[in-house]
């Protein structure tokens, strides 16, 4: 037999060894594994994406509206039908779904519709100025609906006050505690609302405000892990400009719709103005003008068609009105009004503008002492604060309809209150005797607003406690 080498005989048994090593001992194969795994940076770990993983340099290329109307939704997880106004929608990438911004006098709102659980993140540069210019550009991310309960807000801000070329993240200038957020999964979709509050970093709600607004959903997961984007990486994002009417103009012929009140309350009369801009030195004929609600807008407002319409004379205005009066049983919510008006040549040109209904009052209770401490007859303050959202004036009644056995109310239970403007707020005040016998406990005072017919509740606990316990011993001075 031909001998082997001591060289030919490793090489042919070094396979073998290392196989036999590899199936002997499972446990020290996962034991490497799992010390590989935990030198791993944590948020690789949990983060399901990364975000410095997506093409911020690159402007998304979706379609986009970039006027932003102002209206004033409901934060409650649900689109409303016409409650939102579409920004852009994603039809590509792992996660597809809508995103909408609108905005008021007070908040920004943004939303988005997912087609299944999402982390979805905004990022604002408030000031419309550019990425990496001042100190307004802001990254919200939202944590998934897929485990329930409160969805987790991070919030930083992007300064770059100093220069563009040393920015920095803050972690702490923004509190996610003051974003208000309402985020629900039903079958499938995931719908999430947020309001951002006027003063956040240098936001200021205003008509012609121009923005920049992108979204990105990225897979559900822990939000607290995403590490952001270098503070120097430049983002890159669709314009939005605030407005009160979305325009649809001809070349030469520009329309501007604005209505008398933004915030209605039911049974009001609605005014509004369209103003067409003839900028050619040529005489305009108009056909016809159109004024009417689509959708859920379709009984909210009368439908009217105007046949008879003066033309638009060159480089001149001309000034087209209509009122509606809006139902008595018309549901607080957001509507629109559409205006269209047809000129010769088949040219068209459109405007609509929002409007919410909201509540004609809002009544809330406070006490003064709260809570009243007892000891003999003790006297309390009763104030029933009323905001009225009535046009011109406000004048109803205010009772307080339930008080506690015994508590005497000096003077009438009923008192009349006016108020002299719209969005404004007065107080009745009502001063009561408790008797000496009042024991400790909670004590329930309702009062009833009444106006044309409608009644609003209010409640207050009062909290009552008792002083009159033994006084404690006086250990006499010393002469």
């Amino acid at each position: 037999m031909q001998r082997l080498s001591a060289a030919t005989l490793a090489a042919f048994l070094l396979p073998a060894i290392v196989v036999l090593a590899s199936i002997s001992s499972p446990a020290r194969a996962q034991d490497a594994n799992a010390e590989k795994e935990a030198v791993r940076p944590a948020a690789v770990q949990a983060a399901p994406q990364e975000i410095s993983a997506l093409k911020f340099r690159e402007r998304p290329r979706y379609p986009s509206d970039p006027q932003r109307l102002k209206r004033t939704p409901l934060i409650d997880g649900v689109l409303g039908d016409g409650e939102w106004d579409p920004f852009y929608t994603i039809t590509d990438g792992p996660i597809k779904g809508t995103v909408y911004c609108n905005w008021d006098d007070n908040f920004l709102y943004l939303a988005a519709r997912t087609e299944g659980a999402a982390n979805v993140m905004f990022d604002l540069d408030l000031n419309g100025d550019g990425w990496l210019r001042g100190a307004d550009n802001i990254e919200i991310i939202i944590g998934s609906a897929v485990n329930g309960g409160t969805p987790v807000v991070v919030a930083r801000l992007l300064d770059a006050s100093n220069s563009k070329d040393t920015p920095v993240w803050s972690e702490t200038a923004i509190d996610p505690k003051t974003i208000i957020v309402a985020e629900k999964l039903v079958n499938g979709t995931q719908i999430l609302e947020i309001a951002i509050p006027k003063n956040t970093a240098s936001l200021q709600p205003r008509v012609g405000q121009n923005m920049g607004v992108r979204a990105e959903f990225l897979a559900p997961g822990p939000v607290t892990t995403f590490v952001p984007t270098a503070p120097f990486e430049p983002h890159l994002l669709l314009d939005a400009t605030l407005s009160v009417a979305r325009v649809m103009a001809v070349a030469g012929i520009n329309p501007r719709l604005t209505l008398s009140d933004l915030k209605c309350i039911a049974g009001q009369k609605l005014f509004a103005t369209l103003e067409l801009t003839n900028q050619t030195d040529q005489t305009v004929a108009i056909k016809s003008v159109l004024w009417t609600g689509t959708g859920t807008s379709a009984n909210a407002v009368n439908t009217l068609r105007e046949v008879t319409v003066k033309p638009i004379l060159g480089l001149k205005k001309q000034k087209l009105t209509y009122q509606t009066l809006l139902p008595e049983n018309l549901a607080v919510g957001s509507y629109m009004l559409t205006v269209t008006a047809d000129l010769e040549g088949g040219k068209q040109v459109s405007s609509a503008a929002a409007f919410t209904v909201v509540e004609a009052v809002q009544v809330q209770m406070m006490s003064d002492p709260q809570p009243v401490a007892v000891s003999g007859q003790t006297k309390l303050s009763v104030d029933v604060d009323v905001q009225s959202a009535v046009p011109d004036h406000f004048r109803g009644d205010v009772e307080l309809n339930v008080v506690p056995n015994g508590w005497v109310v000096d003077g009438s239970r009923k008192h009349t209150l006016y108020i002299d403007r719209e969005d404004a707020h007065r107080a009745a005040r009502f001063n009561l005797k408790l008797p000496a016998t009042t024991t400790a406990g909670d004590y329930l005072v309702e009062a009833l607003v009444t106006w044309k017919g409608q009644t609003w509740h209010s409640r207050l606990v009062v909290k009552v406690v008792r002083t009159d316990a033994p006084a404690a011993a006086v250990t006499p001075a010393p002469k």
